[in-house]
């Protein structure tokens, strides 16, 4: 036995180049350990490591540098091999091999990419302590338990059974089928795909962070897929995935906007395209097939479809809700690119396919609405506040019409009475209200610059004067679009009014209602944040606040006659219109609200 042991290392030796000095069996781990352990320095392996007559001892490298390349490729280990505390210099390459034993990386430093594409893993695959990597496991298969995590003596079960520790630039599990559990636990991910592949037992990603893109198209999950508070900084991409098991996607971080939807799909499509028509030297040209922008849109919306239907099936709803929001802003960029492919008319197919973009046309439309309105109703204060937005809009039309008309008050003298009496208290109130303003503008300064330092939202949008003059510009463009629409509607009540014998107070009614209508959608649909929003909104709260204690009935005229209160505001012809218009938004809106407090509430939907 010893014989054999000792042929053994002088083999190793010989093929490493390295001194026999460094090479020792271990009786208990029954490996051979590469390793100076007497000096206790680096061990240099110089040459380009073949593995062609290692294949049939374990190994174990610990404290090594591998200065060339590690080509492993289309090799049968019989042995169980392990590379700790070992940097790799140049490429490591173990594709199309078979592991009859475990295969272990601990805290390995790899320089260049790792690959292992088509190998079979028949025993576990345990990666420890690894930062940085850049590994292909493309159509590889693995048949035991996979862990990819922190040190294997570290104390924390639940970390030690998991990637943990490990980060990847890049990383491609593509067509690979795990047999037993996968364990993706506190992982930093930048790039990783996963496109094709099967997991027959649980897979866990908790605590994991994908920085960049995450690719899960058509995997199929037949057991558990844990994503446990899990964080997304870029979209997924899910479609045509299938979870045969449950899904735990509790605290999972998927709050995209509107705006990160439609950069990562067209980023997708850029990359797409860029395959498709590659002409480098190894590369098939057109090996893919002509795909529209809008394709991408609805593989992007079933996969939040999938989520989605993943948690209703758990009687999750909440969390449903929020990835059906998701999912309508797909659908709503998907419609926007089907309308801009409105085919130039040559056939009465193309006819036929130009009305039903037409009817896109007016679903995007919509859909843009309700996702301005209410986010689709996730968002209560949004919706709260386009109510209040409303309510001051339709307050001023009504005043700028009864002054128009010069409707002049009456009996004010009980009001001044009433107002009167608390003027008397006046200076009490104003050093009151200093006092409230000034801490209160104190404590949102405090507030603010915590939320910008938290958030780093001076990095994220620059907000100095040229931001300043870009968003009052989108304003300008909202009011003008604003007037233009009245204005159209008037054009066109002139050109046919007389033919229709309909008077001037009709088109002056219909300026108006239209204006008012027109003024709203803008305002709840302007890109201006600062000046559209921010602005308008503390002039619209002002506004309702004033009418809530002066004029409670200009809210809705209902209001006034529940109170028995006057309603002269009201008696004019051409307000009639308008309080239609008023009470059917309104009443939009209302809707609107209740749907997103139920919503976002333990009451059922």
């Amino acid at each position: 036995m010893e014989e054999k042991i000792k042929q053994a290392i002088e083999n190793i030796a010989k093929n490493l180049e390295v001194h026999k000095e460094y090479i020792r069996f271990d009786n208990t781990e029954q490996i051979y350990i590469i390793e100076d352990y007497l000096n206790n320095k680096i061990i240099e392996i110089k040459k380009n490591i073949k593995f062609d007559n290692l294949i049939d001892y374990p190994l174990k490298f610990y404290y090594c540098d591998f200065l060339e390349t590690v080509i492993g490729r289309n090799k049968t280990f019989k042995e169980k091999i392990i590379f700790e505390e070992v940097v790799f210099c140049k490429v490591v390459n173990f594709s199309f091999s078979i592991f009859d034993k475990n295969i272990n990386f601990s805290n390995v430093k790899f320089e260049d990419k790792l690959y292992f594409d088509k190998c079979q893993f028949k025993e576990k695959f345990e990666f420890f302590g690894i930062n940085n990597l850049k590994a292909e496991f493309n159509s590889s298969h693995f048949k035991k338990e996979v862990y990819f995590g922190k040190e294997i003596t570290d104390k924390n079960v639940e970390k030690s059974n998991s990637f943990g520790s490990c980060s990847f630039e890049y990383a491609n599990f593509s067509n690979c089928h795990f047999k037993k559990e996968v364990y993706f636990k506190n992982n930093d991910f930048k790039q990783v795909f996963f496109r094709n592949s099967k997991f027959n037992n649980n897979i866990h990603f908790n605590n994991s962070i994908f920085k960049d893109y995450a690719d899960f198209h058509e995997c199929e999950f037949e057991k558990t897929a844990n994503f446990y508070r899990v964080r997304f900084d870029k979209t997924p991409n899910f479609s045509q995935a299938i979870f045969k098991g449950n899904l735990n996607a509790v605290n999972t971080n998927l709050n995209f906007t509107f705006d990160d939807l439609q950069e990562r799909i067209k980023q997708e499509y850029a990359f797409y395209e860029t395959q498709r028509t590659a002409k480098e030297a190894g590369v098939i040209p057109n090996l893919y097939q002509e795909k529209s922008l809008d394709k991408f849109a609805n593989d992007f919306r079933d996969s939040f479809r999938t989520f989605k239907n993943a948690l209703i099936k758990d009687n999750n709803l909440l969390d449903a809700s929020n990835f059906h929001k998701d999912e309508l802003y797909c659908k709503e960029i998907e419609l926007k690119e089907s309308w801009n492919k409105l085919k130039k008319v040559d056939i009465d197919e193309d006819i036929d396919q130009n009305n039903k973009n037409y009817s896109k046309l007016m679903d995007f439309l919509l859909l843009g609405f309700y996702r301005k309105l209410c986010d689709h109703h996730t968002d209560f204060l949004k919706v709260f506040n386009n109510l209040i937005l409303l309510i001051a809009l339709y307050a001023l039309f009504v005043f700028g019409f009864t002054w128009l008309h010069d409707d002049k008050l009456e009996d004010t003298r009980a009001i001044l009475t009433l107002f009167g009496f608390f003027d008397k208290f006046r200076l009490y109130f104003d050093i009151i209200s200093a006092i409230f303003v000034v801490f209160g503008c104190g404590f949102f300064v405090c507030k603010l610059d915590s939320y910008e330092k938290k958030n780093n939202v001076s990095k994220k949008q620059n907000i100095n004067f040229i931001y300043i003059i870009g968003d009052f510009l989108n304003l300008i463009k909202s009011l003008l679009f604003t007037s233009f629409i009245p204005c159209v509607f008037y054009v066109l009540f002139s050109l046919f009014g007389f033919f229709l014998n309909l008077g001037k107070d009709f088109g002056y009614s219909l300026l108006i209602n239209t204006l008012f209508v027109s003024l709203y959608i803008c305002l709840v649909y302007t890109k201006s944040l600062f000046f559209g929003r921010y602005v308008v909104l503390i002039f619209s709260y002002i506004v309702f606040i004033i009418m809530l204690i002066k004029q409670p009935n200009v809210i809705h005229p209902l209001i006034g006659k529940i109170a028995n209160e006057s309603d002269k505001f009201f008696n004019y012809p051409s307000l009639i219109v308008l309080n239609i218009l008023y009470t059917i938004l309104l009443a939009l809106v209302l809707f609107s609200l209740q749907k997103t407090a139920r919503k976002n509430s333990i009451v059922p939907s």
